[in-house]
């Protein structure tokens, strides 16, 4: 499942580093976002999370990804479950 996940966040690129970043770039957050996908989250928690994920990982000056396009991610993460 973390495959799935990295492919969603990667294809996402949240803070537009690829193709030049490793394609690990987003690893530690990966991690924690497989943490949180559990049956019972709700989209609009996981979004808010995975938000405050990049935030804390990048900056609030590096992470500017408005909340329609975190909510797709989210989605698309909440179907893998």
């Amino acid at each position: 499942m973390k495959n799935k996940i990295e492919n969603i966040i990667n294809e996402w690129d949240p803070i537009d580093l690829f193709p030049f970043a490793p394609n690990d770039e987003y690893k530690r957050e990966i991690e924690k976002i497989s943490e949180l996908l559990t049956p019972d989250i709700d989209l609009e928690e996981l979004a808010m999370k995975i938000k405050q994920i990049f935030v804390d990982s990048f900056g609030e000056d590096m992470f500017f990804r408005d909340d329609e396009s975190i909510l797709k991610v989210a989605e698309n993460l909440k179907r893998l479950i």
